[in-house]
């Protein structure tokens, strides 16, 4: 359902990676696709691999591919585990001080208990900071929700509805509301969440760890709100 919105979010993650250069450069592990998640000969999975932002950049596909690979929740656990296990094995002095996850994607998609007890994990752990951008596009399945709906009965299994945004989003994750941004369903929402992300992740880097960091604001929150101006055929072709 994304596939209108992919030059978009390509061309907004590239210029997060960007705006990450200068000479405190960190280092990135980008998973896009089944990048981390793909089965390995010996039935593993790739490694977490760590390299300059402006590495990063320089892997990020050209062209981003609709149904390539996991959904968020469970492609964020995989880069969970990977970059956890990287850094285990690192010595104590090579750790960073710091590390950002930036998640992108549909954040109303599947049941993210698995996801959310990692996430709850590695922030009481090892403070690392959480940013999510929750993707919303027109027509997006909405998800199975944490919580019964009274209007439903007692016990009930609902569905969230298709916009997730906001509080719904970040309780699904486990990240905080202020760090958690609705973008779309128009393709300048998708840029202007992602500009407000790259805001996010330089603020982060520059907290010391469990220090709190200034949310998004509700101008940025607002810019990221964008319709879906496309023509009605467009729309139903689901094409840029």
């Amino acid at each position: 359902m994304l596939r209108p919105l992919l030059p978009a979010l390509r061309a907004g993650l590239a210029d997060l990676l960007r705006a990450q250069a200068g000479p405190d450069e960190p280092e990135v592990v980008l998973s896009t696709g089944n990048d981390l998640t793909r089965s390995l000969a010996d039935g593993s999975h790739p490694p977490a691999v760590p390299v300059p932002a402006q590495e990063a950049l320089a892997a990020l596909p050209a062209k981003l591919r609709a149904l390539d690979g996991p959904d968020l929740r469970t492609g964020a656990h995989r880069l969970l585990d990977a970059v956890g296990d990287e850094l285990a094995a690192r010595p104590e002095g090579d750790r960073p001080g710091r590390v950002v996850v930036l998640l992108v994607g549909e954040a109303a998609v599947g049941d993210t208990a698995a996801v959310r007890e990692r996430i709850a994990h590695q922030q009481a752990a090892y403070a690392w900071e959480f940013v999510l951008v929750d993707v919303t596009a027109a027509g997006v399945p909405a998800g199975p929700a944490e919580e019964p709906d009274a209007a439903a009965g007692e016990g009930s299994a609902v569905a969230v509805k298709q916009r997730a945004g906001g509080p719904a989003a970040a309780a699904r994750f486990g990240i905080p509301a202020t760090a958690t941004i609705t973008a779309g369903p128009g393709r300048e929402g998708i840029t202007a969440a992602l500009t407000a992300a790259a805001s996010f992740v330089g603020r982060a880097r520059a907290a010391a760890p469990r220090e709190p960091v200034e949310g998004f604001t509700d101008d940025e929150r607002a810019a990221a709100d964008a319709p879906d101006t496309r023509p009605g055929w467009k729309k139903f072709l689901r094409i840029a």
